[in-house]
């Protein structure tokens, strides 16, 4: 009886090892996957970014969709490699997000600064364009100056030919005053001596 007591305690002392480690083993659960953790954290920079909460709505709610499902997946399955896969993805959709958001900046800025050069543009042809708007007004002037030295020229010459006529008109009526007069003492002459 003896050894039928002691198999009977050696069968119950390791039926209950075998009993306690299984329920140690199934109590234990995994600990959290570390890339769940980072992929949260990823997820929350880009969701307190206001520039990619605004620039990019659409990548930053996938990411949080496949957070969202990793972190279920981690709940209620506890499959590590899922969860790490899942959590790889949410990652990377935050990181979309962030480089959406960095080329819509960088396009907001592009098209800035092509208003600005526009602007630089607009304002260097308007310079430019006074610029030869007073070089035509100076040039209309010289003209205006020539054209009246030229008129003045004109009419000084004009009013010079008018006494160099009137002065040889007058000459000539001298001069033919002095014939007619010089005729006529010559027969003044031979009247007065006859």
């Amino acid at each position: 009886m003896r050894r039928v007591t002691r198999k009977y305690m050696l069968l119950s002392l390791v039926l209950s090892t075998v009993i306690g480690i299984s329920l140690v083993g199934c109590s234990h659960t995994p600990p959290r996957p570390v890339e769940l953790d980072q992929a949260r954290m990823s997820y929350a920079e880009a969701r307190d970014n206001p520039q990619v909460a605004s620039r990019a709505p659409v990548a930053l709610r996938e990411a949080e969709e496949v957070l969202l499902r990793a972190e279920q997946t981690w709940d209620k399955e506890k499959d590590i490699t899922e969860v790490q896969n899942l959590a790889a993805v949410a990652r990377q959709r935050a990181e979309i997000a962030r480089a959406i958001a960095d080329q819509k900046q960088a396009e907001a800025e592009i098209e800035e600064l092509g208003g600005a050069r526009d602007s630089l543009l607009l304002d260097a042809r308007t310079r430019e364009a006074q610029r030869a708007q007073e070089q035509a007004e100076r040039a209309q002037q010289e003209a205006d100056r020539a054209y009246q030295q030229v008129r003045s020229a004109t009419t000084q010459n004009t009013q010079l030919e008018r006494e160099l006529t009137y002065t040889r008109e007058e000459l000539a009526a001298k001069e033919a005053a002095a014939r007619e007069a010089a005729a006529k003492a010559p027969a003044k002459r031979r009247t007065r001596s006859r």
